[in-house]
This record gives C-alpha cells, structure tokens and sequence, in this order.
C-alpha cells in the first residue's frame, strides 16, 4: 500500500480478560523544551553495558534505505547513552506483525493500535510484557510523565503493559472539503454543522460543477460519524458517547444508524456521491487532490487540516457536526515490549528516551534534518520538507501521533507554534464516554464475534455509502447479524460494562 493511500485511510480515521482501568481526561506531561532526557540512572549506564541491538517497528511506510538512516541518526544517541544501536522497520502489516510476536523473532518496541491488536489478548497470550518494574528502573521520566488516568488505561489486571502515545485522545466528527471549491461557490464551510446543510452544500455542488463529485469515498469506504462509543469493536455500542446512557447496543439497530444509512441512500440516488463509491481504490484526498472530489466524513483534531493539505496537495478545510468526545479507543494506542525482546530493559531505556528527549523524538518521528526535513528558521520550532520534495517522495512516511510523543517536536509548516498546546487543551476539553476506561474480553464469545464481522462485511460499505436500499438491505442485516449471535455478544459485553461500572464507585 502506497503512503498516500494509506495516510487517507488513517485521515478519515481521525477526521475508527477486561481491563479494568478508569482513563479519564487528565492530560499528560512530556511537552518540555529540554533537550535531553533528566533524572534518569540508565543514561549513566550506559558506557558499561554490553553492546546491543533494539529493533523496532514503527507505524507507516519507509523504505529501507530510509528506515536505515534514520535508525543510524538515531543510533548515535543511543549508542553513546546505552552502547545501543537501533534497527528500525516500517511498512510492516499485522498479519506480518502477528507472526513476529508468534514465532519468537526478536522483536524489542512495537505500537499496539486498538482498531489492529488487543493489548488484553496480547497480556493474556504472554506474548508482552509487564512494564511496572522497569519502568521504575529503566523508565522514571516516563513514569513520572504520564497521568495516571492513562496509565489505567494501559493495564491489564492491574499491571502496565503499554506506555500510551501523547498524541489526540478524543475526536470530533463532520465534513471535509475542497477550501478551493468552497470558495469558488460561495459555500461557509465552517457553517455546514449538520447533516442538512452538508446536503445544501453537496447539491450547490452538483449543480454548479457537474465535472467533480460532491461526495467521496476513501478506497470504497465512509467515516460513520455518530458519536457512539465502539466499546472496543463495535459490535454492542454505546450510542451516543456525549450522553450518560450505559446501555449497551446494538449499533445496526439504532435509529441513528437507520438515518445515516436512508441519508446515503438519498444522496446516492440523487447523484452527491460519487459513482461506484464502493469500488473506489483511492483515499479521500487523493481523489480531492485531484481535483475531482469536493468533500467527505471525517474525525478531526486540533492540525489536521494542514495535515490532509499537504497529502493532498489542495487546501483542505473542515466543519464541526459531532462536539470532541473521548473513549478508551482514542487513549489506548501504546508502545509495547514483546516477550520475543531479549533485553527488555534496555527495549525500556529506548522508549523513556523516544518519550522524553526532543532530539530522539524528532529524529525518530521526521527524519534525519536536511534529507527528511529542513527548519525553517534559527529558532528551530518549525520545520518544512527539503526543497523540491513532499510527504510522497522522502521515503519516510509520518505519523507523529503514533510515535511515543509527538509534543516534544517541531511543528510543520502552517501549523501554528502553539499546536501541541492546543491539542492538550483539547483533549482536556472533550467529553469523556460514561464508558470510557473500559475495554472489553471477548473470550467467551470468539465464534459469535466471527461470524458477526461476516455478516458486516456484506452489508456495511453499501449501506454507508448509498449503494444498497436500507428499506430491504437493513433489516436483511440486522437479521442476519442476530442469527451470528448479536445479541449474545450485547449481553455479555453489557455484563461485563456492568461490572467495571460498579467497581469505579
């Protein structure tokens, strides 16, 4: 998968054993200035512990000339701290990732995404880490960083298995578009808050330039953007994460499903949408980039809009339907030590060092200056691509936010300075699910879970994108999803909800 596409993915995802934790909205530390990491013991170790490699995976693409250089830039901080070189792999896929942990192949720091892996299976299976003691021996800046209604939320058990990424923990939900075509039209686009008047903007569209579509897919898929709380997979939610109801559903039953799904049917029959939206191959700012799309659903935070322009290549803007609001998906996104490292504590002293020293963490997340990046000034707080190079021609995709922290680096180019601040405020600020710190153990269901992820892959893109008629295809899903054992699934995830509720009070 090439890195556009599989940044557009990730775009429209911002823009998707119980752990019995109580994540809240606390923010987290690690936004100093300092330019090398404070108070820590392994540092001084470093000079008289026996060579050794880490190997990291990495979330996005790079190729491996790339991937090597910047694990060689990196190493030269490593080895003088640590005597620890770095070997860096990125492009890798979960099923690659799975054999990894599976096979016992060296494997020392790894990031667990919920939507990909379950860190509660990972725990079970022993196939991570408990982090609680070197933590305290080989990661006291990062003990001592991160609040600990997120360190919750990475415990299985009671025990830490994952340091969480400082990145966005909460999203709010609408439409992104084309600034360019928005303009041209006279359309306010930070005035689209509802469905209705996307639907005005989707029609001024057609109308007035019949050469692009209205509305488009990303590699024939939508952003459902209710703001239900996914309580881990989606398959028993909670409907709407900004009101107090615990009650657990099924999310194909509900009256918002129902209207978004007859809303796409409308649009798709009526012609905002772009033909064949199932099929489509290319991500969202992809097709926007190419001048032939104007808008779409997204999840959004505090940059990203100057994020999906550069992809893009076009100005891209966005309005506000769904107020931020945080669940445990959005905080328990975690950097991990698998049981395959050999040296686990010095796996440890590595991360403490991605998540708290500026230097590694801007090597680790952009690149080694003046291949990968260039600052744009002598204060070095900002930085743009090299002359004549973009985000698809370095060799070295970024994603920021799914490296340890993120809020110790250089903001790009047309984000404001005062980004990462923003961003914590937001997270502050969002609000948080009744549900939020609870993640769910689907042991005692595996086989109803399987065969309920088959009945929604026959039905699910068509419905969200206007492809199949909801008067017949709806309630021929929610029938055969009942007959795979929904509601078996609803009632143990109720049960379980349940419980960690009555232990928060």
């Amino acid at each position: 998968m090439s890195r556009k596409k599989l940044l557009s993915i990730i775009l429209v995802g911002i823009f998707a054993i119980s752990i019995l934790a109580g994540c809240g909205n606390s923010g987290t530390a690690g936004t100093s200035d300092a330019s090398t990491i404070q108070n820590t013991s392994t540092a001084a170790a470093g000079s008289t512990q026996e060579p050794y490699t880490v190997k990291i995976v990495a979330y996005g693409d790079g190729s491996s000339d790339a991937s090597s250089a910047v694990a060689a830039e990196l190493s030269k901080q490593t080895k003088k701290l640590f005597n620890t070189d770095i070997e860096l792999v990125k492009g890798y896929t979960v099923d690659q990732l799975n054999l990894i942990l599976t096979s016992g192949e060296k494997l020392d720091l790894f990031p667990i995404m919920p939507w990909e892996l379950s860190l509660a299976t990972l725990a079970a299976n022993d196939q991570i880490v408990a982090m609680d003691d070197l933590l305290k021996s080989n990661g006291a800046d990062t003990l001592a960083a991160i609040s600990e209604n997120d360190w919750k939320c990475a415990q299985v058990n009671g025990k830490v298995y994952g340091v969480p990424m400082n990145k966005d923990k909460a999203k709010d939900t609408g439409f992104a578009m084309s600034k360019d075509v928005a303009d041209e039209l006279g359309i306010d686009y930070k005035s689209l808050t509802s469905f209705d008047k996307v639907e005005q903007a989707l029609l001024t569209v057609k109308a007035k330039k019949p050469d692009i579509y209205p509305f488009v897919s990303s590699m024939g898929q939508n952003d459902l953007i209710l703001p239900y709380d996914d309580l881990g997979d989606s398959l028993g939610v909670l409907e709407n994460s900004l009101d107090k109801s615990t009650k657990v559903v099924d999310l194909y039953e509900t009256d918002s499903y129902k209207k978004f799904v007859e809303m796409m049917w409308k649009w798709g029959k009526e012609g905002l949408i772009m033909p064949d939206a199932t099929s489509n191959t290319d991500g969202s700012t992809t097709v926007l980039g190419a001048k032939k799309g104007f808008g779409f659903f997204a999840h959004f935070k505090p940059g990203v809009d100057n994020q999906a322009s550069a992809e893009a290549g076009v100005p891209i803007v966005h309005s506000t339907i769904n107020q931020p609001y945080s669940t445990t998906s959005m905080v328990n996104a975690v950097w991990s030590i698998p049981a395959n490292s050999e040296k686990p504590e010095r796996a440890m002293q590595v991360l403490n060092l991605l998540y708290n020293d500026p230097t590694a963490s801007n090597t680790f997340i952009n690149g080694v200056e003046g291949t990968h990046y260039v600052y744009t000034d002598n204060t070095k707080k900002v930085i743009d691509y090299p002359s004549g190079k973009d985000a698809n021609s370095i060799g070295f995709s970024v994603f920021g936010w799914a490296c340890p922290n993120q809020q110790i680096t250089p903001v790009r180019v047309g984000d404001p300075t005062d980004l990462w601040s923003q961003l914590n405020t937001y997270n502050a600020n969002a609000t948080a699910s009744p549900a939020k710190g609870f993640t769910w153990n689907n042991a005692k269901v595996l086989n109803e879970v399987t065969a309920c992820q088959n009945v929604i892959s026959k039905y699910k893109n068509g419905l969200e994108l206007g492809a199949l008629n909801p008067s017949e295809a709806l309630p021929k899903f929610i029938n055969e999803l009942k007959a795979a054992g929904i509601d078996t699934i609803v009632a143990e995830k109720q049960s379980q909800l349940d419980t960690w509720l009555a232990a928060q009070k």
